[in-house]
């Protein structure tokens, strides 16, 4: 009895001990986590308020964006089968793209809209929720335009301007425009002045751009990133307002040098002693958007002259200058009374930040494809084709001209799709045999099919007053034969063939005054291009498994 009262007491001691140094573990453990937690939480919130403060939350928008596409490839790779619901994985998707661009917002905008204009290739769902993105315009408070014109020129606005509106009058993804008028000479002009974080943001978003590319490119097997490093080369140089004021003078040099269309075009001067990289002070200019159709009949614009003339302003640039002005949506052409002969008409061109400049060896060679599918030289077209890596010359030809193409060879024959599924992994295997080799295919081709498609959406907006088709293929053609350096026997030849070419032509308005009659006559509302894009719909789908939605092409 006497021991287990001695050992009883022992075993509580121990017992004590033992919980207490057990206690005294766990309260360390919890502390130590804790701790660890507190490290990490301070560093994450000290990261951030850097971030935002020094660097404009790049890096978080774009860990944002890397984490959301990621997830976005894994839900592909997991649910993308015959086993689960295609549209609506196809719509979570489309979902979350959008939501990462509208809380990024700046550049991501930018690049929302660039794929938004080739959702032609994705499924109905991202088109119809990539055309919000057009309406994103977010604009900079006055105080934060005013402390960056400072930072550029080194006084404030009062100082240049006699007076400036300080609510913007349009604001888009990289800038916002303010009106204003000049001390030194009284004139009214258009001030650019960039978002204040874009500078900061441009690099990382373009970096998180280029790598997503790479992912995809690698993750589906479909080629992608070839195009990543000139598209955002492209993107670079239009946040350098400097550029603009360069592709501006460029193009007002070639307007003048062409008696067809000096004096129907307009370059809105540009201000060089207020122009800098982020800010670009140009010419004010009242007029009619051409997003303003109503406004345009009221005034009784003629739309044939309003057409006939950006027709031939991009048809000379895509084949004769080979200075190309890549972003002609109708929001950039603005419709006036020509100063001086208010008799005229005259359109002007805006926006001069987005442009490519073709080689003269890739210019003469589209002019020589066009001059091909006019003429269904399939020999020729082919080799084109394959000297740029492209594996199906007469979908090319389609896709190049926005006209249904079919060659002698061409299987007749559709296929069919049994499933979301089925159809959408023939579209990938039919992509890849189209790309046969990246490393050939100018990446010219890729702002060219932009132009071309809004081109086209403005002159079928309008009710296809004039034919498009003709128009650009007669350039082409005419270019051949006036490119400077030929020797005279081959500018004889080059003219020979351009006037045997002009008549093959010709025979493309007996389609275009059909429908013309069919619109006057019997009151239709489908013209021309209505009735090439009801084509193309049906080319896409059957021949690439694509399905475009009706008035894709509106740009």
């Amino acid at each position: 009895m006497f021991r287990l009262r001695v050992l009883r007491p022992g075993l509580s001691i121990v017992r004590r001990i033992t919980t207490s140094s057990a206690s005294s573990s766990t309260k360390t453990g919890i502390n130590k986590w804790s701790r660890r937690l507190l490290y990490t939480t301070a560093i994450v919130l000290t990261f951030e308020v850097y971030d935002y403060n020094a660097n404009a939350s790049a890096f978080t928008r774009n860990i944002r964006a890397i984490y959301e596409m990621s997830a976005i490839a894994l839900d592909y790779k997991l649910h993308f089968d015959d086993k689960h619901d295609i549209e609506a994985l196809h719509a979570r998707v489309a979902d979350r793209v959008f939501e990462l661009i509208r809380k990024n917002g700046g550049l991501y905008v930018k690049i929302g809209q660039a794929i938004a204009m080739q959702t032609q290739v994705l499924p109905p769902v991202f088109q119809e929720k990539f055309a919000q993105l057009f309406d994103m315009a977010p604009q900079d408070p006055w105080d934060v335009v005013e402390k960056l014109f400072v930072r550029e020129f080194g006084r404030a606005p009062d100082d240049v301007f006699e007076w400036i509106d300080h609510k913007a009058v349009a604001s888009a993804s990289i800038a916002q425009v303010h009106r204003a008028r000049l001390k030194s000479t009284g004139e009214d002009v258009a001030v650019k002045i960039q978002h204040a974080d874009i500078e900061k943001q441009v690099y990382w978003d373009l970096a998180a751009y280029r790598f997503m590319m790479g992912v995809y490119d690698w993750y589906f097997d479909i080629p992608v990133y070839f195009t990543a490093q000139y598209i955002t080369q492209r993107m670079q140089t239009e946040v350098v307002f400097e550029n603009e004021a360069m592709n501006a003078r460029n193009m007002q040099e070639k307007l003048q040098a062409e008696r067809s269309l000096a004096g129907k075009v307009y370059i809105p001067k540009i201000y060089d002693e207020y122009t800098s990289k982020r800010v670009l002070v140009l010419e004010w200019i009242d007029g009619v958007s051409m997003n303003d159709r109503a406004e345009i009949e009221r005034r009784g614009y003629s739309k044939r002259w309003i057409m006939d003339t950006m027709v031939n302003l991009f048809a000379a640039q895509f084949f004769a200058w080979g200075i190309v002005h890549c972003d002609p949506h109708p929001g950039n052409l603005i419709v006036r009374r020509r100063p001086g002969r208010e008799k005229e008409l005259q359109l002007v061109l805006i926006d001069h930040g987005l442009y490519i400049y073709e080689p003269p060896k890739f210019r003469a060679e589209y002019c020589t494809l066009w001059r091909y599918m006019f003429t269904f030289n399939d020999t020729g077209i082919r080799n084109i084709a394959l000297q740029w890596g492209i594996g199906q010359p007469d979908i090319f030809a389609s896709m190049t001209m926005l006209r249904p193409y079919r060659s002698k060879a061409s299987d007749t024959e559709n296929e069919k799709a049994h499933s979301d599924f089925d159809q959408q992994q023939k579209m990938k295997e039919r992509f890849r045999t189209f790309i046969k080799d990246t490393t050939k295919m100018p990446l010219e081709l890729i702002f060219l099919g932009r132009s071309i498609r809004i081109v086209q959406g403005c002159n079928q907006l309008f009710g296809s007053p004039v034919n498009r088709i003709k128009i650009f293929a007669n350039w082409a053609s005419r270019s051949l034969a006036t490119e400077p350096g030929l020797s005279l026997s081959a500018r004889v030849r080059e003219w020979s063939r351009h006037l045997v070419f002009r008549f093959v032509v010709g025979v493309s308005d007996v389609t275009f005054l059909l429908a013309r009659m069919q619109q006057v006559i019997f009151g239709r509302k489908a013209g021309f291009e209505d009735v090439l894009e009801q084509q193309m719909r049906n080319i896409a789908k059957s021949r690439l498994g694509i399905e475009i939605k009706e008035g894709v092409f509106e740009g």
